[in-house]
């Protein structure tokens, strides 16, 4: 299927700093490249021009789109999921299913709509602990899921689920994914109220480097 592809690998980008942190797109820009990639093919853009990778990180930069961690007041790099509104674009749902089975059921209904996009977590290194990793959710299938993961460089993808970020003995993608954050855009004529620009943030918990 088509989808716009945006790898935190990409030479363009990979070693931008990803909001006002020391690290990078190429290091830590999954969750960024997983939702830019969504809002992209939702037809969402950011001062007219596609909201690619280095150009959603300045905004969400300059936008309260980033926050630091309790311990670390310098490194704003931690992504506030519902900081999307100004763009047209709403958080659903965002689920944390770590200490349960995903409602995967919520993951293929989402995207039977057009205007609709998700970005699931899953374990980059599956059976160890938990590596925090951010996939975008592209097809649903009776049992995988089809993604754009933000690892693989290149122009081209064949990635799933079950067979990239499962264990061979886990008989299910409820198994597999550990978040959900749902999106759907709505337009940058959608009015936001003041109870939902000064709702409570929901942020990433933290972040996680990988070799490749």
């Amino acid at each position: 299927m088509g989808m716009t592809m945006y790898s935190q690998l990409d030479d363009r980008w990979q070693r931008i700093m990803l909001g006002e942190s020391s690290t990078t797109i190429g290091a830590n820009g999954c969750l960024l490249c997983a939702v830019a990639s969504g809002m992209a093919d939702a037809g969402v853009t950011i001062d007219g021009l596609p909201p690619d990778p280095p150009r959603l990180n300045r905004w969400l930069a300059r936008n309260r789109g980033y926050v630091a961690a309790r311990t670390s007041t310098r490194e704003r790099n931690l992504f506030v999921f519902n900081a999307l509104g100004p763009l047209g674009v709403k958080l659903v749902e965002y689920i944390d299913a770590r200490s349960s089975a995903a409602p995967v059921a919520k993951i293929e209904k989402a995207l039977e709509k057009v205007d609709h996009f998700v970005a699931i977590h899953v374990d980059f290194t599956p059976g160890g602990s938990n590596q925090q990793h951010w996939v975008r959710a592209v097809a649903w299938h009776t049992s995988d899921v089809q993604l754009m993961d933000p690892w693989i460089k290149g122009d081209s993808q064949e990635a799933y689920l079950m067979t990239r970020y499962a264990l061979p003995s886990w008989d299910e993608p409820a198994r597999a994914v550990f978040r959900i954050a749902i999106y759907q855009a709505l337009g940058v004529s959608a009015t936001l109220t003041a109870s939902s620009l000064n709702e409570r943030a929901i942020v990433q918990e933290q972040l996680y480097t990988y070799q490749p």
